[in-house]
């Protein structure tokens, strides 16, 4: 057994049929995870198959508390909890109906990891044992590229509460971190402006290299991180 080994973990992941969710899926079933992947689509039941027997689907929307209870007694171990889900919405914050998309994003982004938080962080607590990942961005750091400032202002509240959550997880062995990807080649951003000049790297990052990181994030390897937030943007902006 290595450091980075999941043999025997239990990993609930939402946002799970997105880019960064499916990448996730496959790192974390390689290092040896079972893995449950969430989503508010209907799984699709043919990627969760090539995963293998390890893998299962759950529809769930992070907005509805109660079927996240539900979630929770359908899989009463969770080892550990990848919160993925999260909305990037293209629209102009001077429209009179703006309001609506900012509630809409916050009720994703921050109280939809939030919601599971809540669910899922006490039985951990309760064990002595878990971790918890919050994928945040590095507009959430910098304030974005070309993100509204309904996303920005989430991202940078995500990145918060992973400091709030690990205050009060770390004295009971549950540990509690983040990553911040820049710009990630992905449906989400298919056909949007991207400026390769403004990152060092001079390019997007691939799901994968988003992936790893909450991989590692989820092992014992990282049994002695605690708040801790990795930038994983090509050199965009360092922490």
């Amino acid at each position: 057994m290595t450091g980075f080994d999941l043999s025997g973990k239990t990993i609930l992941l939402t946002g799970a049929m997105g880019g960064i969710g499916r990448a996730t899926a496959q790192a974390l079933i390689h290092q040896g995870a079972r893995v449950i992947l969430c989503d508010a689509t209907a799984p699709d039941t043919q990627f969760i198959a090539s995963l293998g027997e390890r893998a299962s689907g759950e529809r769930c929307d992070v907005t509805d508390r109660a079927a996240i209870k539900a979630l929770a007694a359908r899989h009463p171990h969770v080892d550990g909890l990848v919160l993925n889900a999260g909305i990037l919405p293209f629209d102009d914050w001077m429209a009179d109906d703006w309001d609506g998309a900012f509630d809409k994003v916050m009720s994703v982004n921050v109280k939809g990891l939030l919601n599971f938080a809540r669910v899922f962080m006490p039985p951990m607590i309760e064990r002595k044992s878990g971790s918890i990942v919050v994928v945040g961005s590095a507009s959430g750091r910098m304030g974005g590229m070309q993100a509204g400032p309904h996303y920005v202002a989430s991202k940078g509240a995500a990145h918060a509460l992973v400091r709030w959550l690990a205050l009060r997880g770390a004295p009971h062995g549950v540990v509690v971190n983040g990553v911040a990807p820049g710009s990630v080649d992905t449906a989400m951003l298919a056909g949007k402006p991207f400026t390769a000049d403004k990152v060092p790297a001079g390019r997007m990052a691939l799901a994968e290299e988003v992936a790893w990181p909450i991989a590692f994030l989820c092992s014992p390897g990282a049994g002695f991180m605690c708040g801790a937030i990795l930038d994983v943007n090509g050199g965009l902006v360092f922490s």
